[in-house]
């Protein structure tokens, strides 16, 4: 029980960079492309505070499975609102990509440098074994988020970016069916 603890204590900022560079990867393209609406709602920020859901951020501490409060973006204000939704849904994915490539990279230099120390105590046994627990989650948590934002169902990333990519009468049709 209590090595689950520290797992999750190790493993929250991990999941806090997740979510908030995801969202707000979606909020700046969208402002990048016209749409002020994440700014106005002071959604534009790397302050995870703003991004959090307290359930959806529950839900992914204990099962792993979970959700931020999506950043609002108006696709109207865009300049070129299909190919800058595309743009704007896949922003959140790539940015958990590069998150998940930084902390891969952080992970392999750690893992170089720590391969000779020996612990002599406790506490600092503990303290390099929670500092990896938080790489180990970061690459696993980025690289999760990112795919299964992928998949094209309503409200995920991957539902915006197949209404982008289809044909304007089936994207018509899709969207249709997702409302009902």
């Amino acid at each position: 029980m209590l090595d689950n603890l520290f797992s999750i204590i190790w493993s929250l900022p991990a999941i806090l960079i997740a979510i908030t560079v995801h969202e707000y990867a979606h909020g700046f393209v969208a402002y990048y492309h016209g749409d002020p609406t994440a700014k106005l709602a002071g959604r534009l920020t790397l302050n995870p505070i703003a991004h959090l859901d307290p359930i959806g951020t529950l839900m992914l501490l204990l099962f792993r499975i979970g959700w931020a409060k999506p950043v609002p973006v108006n696709y109207n204000n865009l300049k070129n609102p299909r190919i800058d939704m595309i743009k704007v849904s896949l922003a959140g994915p790539i940015s958990n990509m590069i998150v998940a490539f930084l902390f891969s990279l952080f992970l392999k230099v750690n893992n170089f440098l720590f391969q000779n120390i020996i612990f002599n105590s406790y506490f600092w046994f503990k303290l390099a074994q929670g500092w990896f627990t938080l790489l180990h989650t970061g690459i696993f948590i980025n690289i999760a988020l990112a795919f299964f934002n992928l998949i094209p169902i309503p409200p995920l990333d991957g539902h915006h970016v197949l209404l982008g990519i289809l044909p304007e009468h089936l994207a018509r049709q899709y969207d249709k069916i997702n409302q009902t």
